[in-house]
């Protein structure tokens, strides 16, 4: 039975959050894991843009992307993720699984396209920001859900002092 802060859910409930995490997950692996060709002769800045690790093209350098707009959009597709982590997952809410998980998030992404690459079914970047981009959207969904989640327990604790006065 799917429960977060007292918050009971039917059956029905929990099969629609579970379906929704299932087309969430089916959805990220086609962003990630489509295979199209990188373009590895265009020089993206000014910095490293990346180095081959067999046949994969890897950005290992922290932080340089921050001004690259797709390092948000990689925050922004791991928000959901951290929502559902809430959801789904409640024994996993003491802060360094949190942490651990929000990193093995983006570790499989990259880490998967590393080997698809190797295997030239593909040509993706790998990248150490998409990593980090994805562990802070998996956070963030995650606290944000939190938020979401003590304002409702707050607004049906005043509704039910409301009901009894």
């Amino acid at each position: 039975m799917l429960s977060t802060f007292e918050l009971k859910y039917n059956k029905s409930v929990t099969f629609f959050v579970l379906l929704l995490f299932t087309i969430y997950i089916g959805s990220v692996g086609l962003l990630c894991f489509y295979p199209f060709t990188a373009d590895l002769n265009r020089q993206t800045n000014n910095w490293e843009t990346f180095r081959l690790i067999g046949k994969a093209p890897v950005i290992t350098t922290p932080f340089i992307e921050l001004n690259d707009f797709s390092f948000y959009l990689n925050i922004l597709m791991t928000v959901p993720f951290g929502m559902f982590m809430i959801t789904l997952f409640k024994k996993y809410t003491n802060f360094f699984s949190l942490a651990v998980i929000s990193l093995a998030v983006g570790s499989f992404i990259e880490s998967t396209q590393f080997l698809l690459d190797n295997l030239n079914l593909m040509t993706r970047f790998v990248d150490i920001n998409d990593v980090i981009a994805n562990a802070v959207g998996v956070l963030l969904g995650y606290f944000l859900a939190l938020g979401g989640f003590r304002l409702l327990q707050k607004v049906r604790l005043l509704h039910q002092n409301q009901v009894e006065s």
